[in-house]
């Protein structure tokens, strides 16, 4: 076993699993740390999976009947986790029952799939340190605000950001191209139309 920075385990090297028992939740989203690592998994692999785990002891819901709310609220969980699966919409939401129903889940999923690397799993998220004690490498140097607001962008999806990412160096670049340049970046005339009628 490895320690990773990105998720709890990774399954093959397309499915990353972030497991969390219902405490862990709950917490998890008053920190924000959830979003973090949703947002962690969704960069690095092309499955990100959100494990929701149950005490085999309580009732296999998130709240009873009677505690369910009529409007949606902010603090409510189940809209939390709406939120959070609209935000990244690879993310995948496996509800398991108990310890064991996971393990099954687990080796479900590793049926017939390839061993994830180790070594490159591991590697995932941590910056390199330069000769200069810089840091060159990693998440850190990502300008995290930047890619949220590009992802809000009409026209401007999981599926394309990474190479609207590699062609601009900036929101403003992006905005000084030619709606030919935003199709061929975007990959179709109509995100394109989208994006350059916004910007």
């Amino acid at each position: 076993p490895v320690t990773l920075e990105v998720g709890d385990y990774v399954l093959t090297p397309e499915i990353c699993l972030e497991r969390k028992a219902i405490p862990d939740l709950i917490q998890s989203f008053q920190s924000g740390r959830l979003y973090q690592q949703a947002e962690a998994m969704c960069r690095h692999y092309k499955t990100p999976v959100l494990l929701i785990e149950f005490d085999p002891d309580r009732a296999f819901a998130l709240q009873g009947a009677d505690e369910m709310e009529h409007t949606i609220s902010q603090n409510s969980l189940q809209s939390k986790i709406a939120l959070l699966v609209l935000h990244f919409p690879r993310l995948r939401i496996i509800w398991s029952r108990s310890l064991h129903a996971t393990a099954d889940i687990v080796i479900a999923i590793k049926n017939n799939q390839d061993e994830p690397n180790a070594e490159a799993a591991a590697a995932l998220g941590i910056p390199e340190i330069g000769a200069d004690g810089k840091t060159v490498g990693g998440d850190s140097l990502i300008n995290q605000t930047a890619i949220d607001l590009l992802r809000r962008l009409p026209g401007v999806s999981d599926r394309n950001i990474h190479r609207v990412l590699a062609s601009c160096n900036s929101v403003a670049d992006l905005a000084k191209m030619s709606k030919e340049d935003i199709s061929k970046i975007l990959g179709g005339e109509k995100p394109a139309r989208m994006l350059y009628e916004f910007l």
